[in-house]
């Protein structure tokens, strides 16, 4: 091709452009050498001469993908409720697989027009020019997936997360999410992971319209769904059973995130699930701290320190049990001791409780420094401890 600026007819190479630009978002057969002619084109009108043609190319464009996405909505709505999140789904793949192809033929206006147009980050923050981002032009490419929220995504956002929603519930509540009218696993974590990549070219708030439109709904409506599975499992049997059923729930969902949602949105979710079944019920479940700590019941004293642990401060309660607990096997371990070899007794005795209960600190509470803690101050407790009016040990 010719590197020389030349003059340019625009309404006949827009002509033959176009038919490409159509070919290429729909993912249609775009031959090598048409590719190449096009290619050119876009140089050539942007080097244009007497004057560039670079922003009369690009609000044509705009046009054009601002039609074929309303087009794109128009087929998304007509396929009906039932199977919006697919058709959105189909849609959705086909058009960011193509603008992506798009931006590369724009190549020479992205990098030698766009770009120079484009304001600093530093301009925008600091300078006198009071100008929205959103009114800079945009790379093609950014251009394409900006269309597509404002003119896909903000138009459905009601039923698409509506229907996420629905689905995600389906799932948790046992059935495969591709049963009823719910859609399978694949095309709810791709309706999902579509929020996160129509903004993912930004360089600041990039999840911004994942974490509003879906992210926060989602986390109330999980709030509210483990508020309710958390009454319904209290009246259904003891403390044992309230707990395993709580593990294997928060378990379940932290899968279930990995399957649908964003990275960034799985603590949140399985802090959403430890705070309406394990938060809202300390003053019950500290209250079963003490029978379960004197009878060393090593499973459920397990099962409580692995929900308690993650709430901040809830811990404590269990901890001092622990310590109690200790200090009053220490000083059963020691009462009555008579005759010669009480010193050696007494050592051999402390040693015994010291290691048994380090073991159950090892196998329990994984060794948790809070508890290790706990059983250096019963057994100092225990030694230093004397009855009025006797001798010290």
């Amino acid at each position: 091709m010719s590197l020389k600026p030349k003059r340019v007819d625009f309404n006949s190479t827009w002509s033959d452009l176009q038919e490409t630009v159509k070919g290429v978002i729909t993912l249609g057969n775009v031959p090598r050498q048409t590719w190449n002619d096009r290619f050119s084109d876009v140089y050539s009108l942007c080097v244009a001469y007497p004057e560039p043609l670079a922003d009369k190319l690009y609000s044509e464009t705009k046009k054009f993908l601002e039609t074929h996405v309303s087009q794109e909505l128009g087929k998304v709505r007509k396929a009906g409720e039932k199977n919006l999140l697919s058709s959105y789904h189909d849609s959705w793949k086909q058009f960011s697989r193509g603008i992506d192809y798009l931006h590369k033929l724009y190549l020479y206006l992205n990098t030698q027009h766009i770009k120079k147009q484009k304001l600093s980050d530093a301009e925008l923050t600091y300078g006198s020019l009071s100008v929205e981002a959103t009114e800079q032009m945009k790379e093609i490419g950014e251009l394409g997936l900006h269309i597509w929220k404002t003119q896909m995504i903000e138009p459905l956002e009601k039923d698409l997360v509506g229907q996420l929603l629905e689905g995600i519930k389906y799932d948790r509540k046992g059935g495969a999410a591709g049963g009823s009218h719910f859609q399978s696993d694949a095309t709810i974590y791709g309706v999902i992971q579509s929020l996160v990549s129509v903004e993912e070219y930004k360089k600041k708030g990039n999840l911004d319209l994942y974490e509003e439109i879906f992210e926060k709904p989602f986390l109330l409506a999980t709030g509210e769904y483990y508020r309710e599975e958390a009454a319904k499992l209290l009246g259904e049997g003891d403390i044992s059973h309230y707990m395993e059923r709580v593990i294997m729930k928060i378990e379940a969902e932290d899968v279930r995130s990995r399957k649908f949602l964003y990275p960034s949105s799985y603590q949140k979710v399985t802090g959403e699930c430890e705070q309406r079944m394990v938060g809202d019920h300390l003053t019950y479940l500290h209250s079963e701290c003490k029978p379960m700590v004197s009878g060393e019941r090593r499973a459920d004293l397990a099962n409580l320190y692995r929900l308690l642990k993650p709430i901040s401060g809830a811990l404590s309660v269990l901890v001092e049990e622990v310590q109690n607990h200790i200090k009053q096997g220490g000083m059963e371990s020691i009462a009555g001791l008579k005759g010669e070899s009480v010193h050696t007794d007494f050592v051999e005795n402390m040693l015994t409780v010291h290691k048994k209960y380090r073991d159950l600190i090892q196998e329990v509470f994984q060794g948790d420094q809070a508890f290790v803690g706990a059983l250096d101050k019963a057994c100092t407790a225990v030694i230093n401890h004397r009855e009025p009016k006797t001798a010290s040990k």
